[in-house]
């Protein structure tokens, strides 16, 4: 008995280290987790548009606004002969007290597809709007790259 105790002794003294190398570990690489993190954010932004000029619902129930945004993304993706269904469509922002419509952020399925997206953006030309101006789309980007992009602050 005194053997099988002492076997388990050291065992445990073993795993203690262990744990303690691991907690050691995880607090040196915050940085780590931050990358993860940005990597996940670039691989989003990679496969996400932004599509700007959409009416917005006048529904007082965010939940039927959301819906129209869908059916309006879908009958965009439609015109544009795009043949998969978007992952997440939301809009960007809170409401503009001018009224202006808030962009929408579409995420499709992987990068790939917001390529052959882009690729057909020229499509929208002939998409009709009636009053509201045309709509416009282009590929998510972070606040820098808007910058560069645009010449603008935004």
């Amino acid at each position: 008995m005194q053997d099988k105790i002492a076997a388990l002794e050291l065992e445990l003294k073993a795993q203690r280290a262990r744990l303690e190398d691991l907690e050691k570990k995880m607090e040196e690489s915050p940085e780590t987790t931050k990358m993860a993190t940005m990597d996940f954010e670039t691989k989003e932004r990679k496969r996400s548009i932004v599509a700007i000029n959409i009416p917005e619902g006048g529904s007082r129930l965010a939940h039927d606004n959301n819906k129209m945004d869908i059916e309006k993304v879908s009958l965009i993706l439609k015109h544009m002969d795009i043949g998969y269904q978007p992952t997440a469509v939301y809009r960007m922002g809170r409401r503009r007290d001018d009224g202006s419509p808030r962009p929408v952020k579409i995420i499709l399925p992987c990068s790939a597809s917001q390529q052959e997206t882009m690729r057909r953006a020229h499509r929208l030309r002939s998409f009709p709007t009636g009053q509201c101006p045309p709509v416009y789309l282009c590929p998510s980007m972070t606040k820098e790259e808007r910058e560069r992009f645009f010449g603008w602050r935004s």
